[in-house]
């Protein structure tokens, strides 16, 4: 009979051993930040009870940074917002060239968010944000951005300066006094619920003026406006023949006879 179960027995084999814990995860824990790539978290394929471990780095996070990696996609801010740590006030997923959008929703999703950055992030094309407590997001240099959609009535600060792609742009917002909108030179739709921002703090994309053209098609306007003249010379001359030959007509009264 062998020994215990689970045991090591003479010639037997063992049961596997939960691999080594990296010692950032517990550092992790305690500092309330993430800063390293997502795939350095626990993985629950590596060890079953890793997964809870994942989770409750990330739950107890104050900030999580995770810059200019290939590995970062759509897959881990949304698994954050699932989570929805209760303390998170600061993500930053800054030159991510595989980050193609990003959604932070409803309202109650990540409540004490404060700052999002996802400045550099070359293929981020849609974002959608809701929050009470958001103040600063960083959107600057991404090209492909097509549409934003941001609902933070706390948002003081919004960068979009080089988003030469942004098209559609409606934003909610009680605390917005600035914006600044002059590289958008595809913007088709804006849409702005902003009580406190005012025109004259709004810098718009300019209008490019259209090309001069060296040689015209068309006749200088004097030359039309000479022909159009004298053409209204001839009807009225034909007009006032066919009056005369009307009147002329007209005057010769037939003989009648009448009786007396």
């Amino acid at each position: 009979m062998g020994k215990g179960k689970g045991k090591k027995g003479k010639g037997g084999s063992s049961d596997p051993q939960e691999p080594p814990h990296d010692p950032g995860w517990e550092r992790s824990v305690e500092n309330g930040k993430w800063d390293r790539p997502s795939e350095a978290l626990p993985d629950a394929s590596q060890w079953p009870t890793w997964g809870a471990l994942r989770e409750r780095i990330l739950t107890n996070s104050v900030e999580i940074t995770v810059t200019h990696t290939q590995s970062l996609r759509d897959a881990f801010p949304a698994e954050v917002v699932k989570l929805s740590p209760p303390n998170l006030k600061k993500m930053e997923f800054r030159g991510s060239p595989n980050l193609s959008q990003f959604v932070c929703s409803p309202v109650a999703s990540c409540a004490a968010l404060q700052t999002v950055d996802l400045s550099n992030c070359v293929s981020l094309q849609f974002v959608l944000i809701q929050s009470s407590n958001l103040e600063f997001l960083n959107l600057s240099r991404c090209p492909s951005l097509g549409k934003v959609l941001i609902q933070c009535k706390g948002l003081r600060s919004l960068n979009l300066e080089a988003c030469d792609g942004l098209h559609t742009l409606m934003l909610w917002s009680d605390s917005l006094m600035e914006l600044d909108l002059s590289s958008c030179k595809e913007l088709r739709k804006l849409e702005l619920y902003c009580p406190e921002l005012y025109e004259d703090n709004i810098q718009m994309p300019k209008v490019k003026p259209l090309a001069p053209t060296d040689d015209p098609k068309h006749k200088p306007i004097a030359g039309l406006l000479l022909e159009n003249y004298q053409e209204q010379q001839r009807r009225d001359a034909d007009a006032r023949e066919v009056e005369r030959k009307q009147s002329t007509t007209s005057s010769v009264v037939p003989f009648t006879h009448m009786k007396v």
